[in-house]
């Protein structure tokens, strides 16, 4: 069977920004406004604005288009300014804590650190999480070291993250097989693949459940079932790596009997998992 479609650029998820300071240049000089100048640059759709006005080290560490697919993942972009409930403040750096609500109407609990750049204080850190979770479960940290959200810098998955990736999503596969029904396994695809684009705003081709369903509409006919990939080890046929445009790849096979059950598995990170950005699954002698 021929591989589905998809095609890349680069993408997931967390991010950090600052007011563009040469629009506002009295809220410069408060962290506070600065941080309420950078959020309403966003709010108004100038993500480019909000990065240049970041302070150099957060720039350094962190591309503009991390971010810009970062504040996308967020829903930052659009979403309203944050309402402020902590600040500490010394001479160099300001930490502040509060709620936003982002475009979708959802809130997000922020954490920001400001430093002072030259003469004006900008975003030096931006700290997230989903709703009113704890920060220490879902928080990410972008700006002190190479952001973990940055879909072009995320770390390689040790070899058995690698294993148990290939093995679940086989796992799943092989349910939706035996139950006639791609309709939960779709669910659990990457929501890139789904939409037919990716964070960066880049277009793929989308999936849909039935394209999946008709797809691999011969496995149900056929009744194959693979579950005994789950008791052996993938053999990979070329080394798993990441591409340039962040696309965690692997291609291997599982020796299956009496068919040798062959997959390639390409998978983007959605925070705080990789997840199926493409599949082809087939068997041979």
């Amino acid at each position: 069977m021929p591989a589905l479609p998809h095609r890349t650029a680069a993408a997931l998820i967390l991010l950090a920004i600052l007011p563009a300071c040469q629009r506002t240049p009295q809220a410069a000089l408060d962290p506070e406004a600065s941080a309420n100048a950078f959020f309403s640059t966003l709010e108004s759709g100038d993500a480019q604005g909000a990065y240049n006005g970041s302070a150099f080290g957060f720039q350094a560490t962190q591309s503009f288009d991390g971010f810009l697919s970062n504040a996308r993942t967020l829903g930052i972009i659009g979403g309203k300014p944050p309402t402020w409930t902590g600040k500490q403040v010394t001479s160099e750096e300001a930490d502040l804590n509060g709620t936003l609500v982002n475009r979708d109407g959802e809130p997000v609990t922020i954490a920001v650190t400001m430093t002072q750049d030259g003469k004006a204080w900008k975003l030096f850190t931006l700290k997230t999480a989903a709703g009113t979770q704890e920060a220490e479960n879902h928080f990410t940290v972008v700006g002190r070291e190479t952001g973990f959200n940055d879909v072009y810098h995320q770390p390689m998955p040790d070899p058995a993250q690698i294993d148990k990736l290939v093995h679940e999503t086989l796992a799943k596969f092989n349910d939706a097989v035996i139950d006639g029904s791609f309709h939960a396994f779709y669910q659990t695809v990457s929501q890139q693949w789904r939409d037919g684009a990716r964070q960066t705003g880049a277009a793929a081709s989308g999936i849909t459940e039935k394209i999946l369903q008709n797809h691999f509409q011969g496995f149900i006919d056929h009744k194959v079932n693979i579950e005994a990939a789950a008791n052996l080890e993938p053999v990979y046929e070329v080394p798993p790596h990441i591409t340039e445009d962040g696309l965690l790849e692997l291609k291997g096979h599982f020796n299956t009997q009496p068919y040798r059950l062959n997959f390639s598995l390409d998978y983007i990170y959605e925070l705080p998992y990789w997840k199926l950005f493409g599949i082809d699954v087939n068997l041979t002698e």
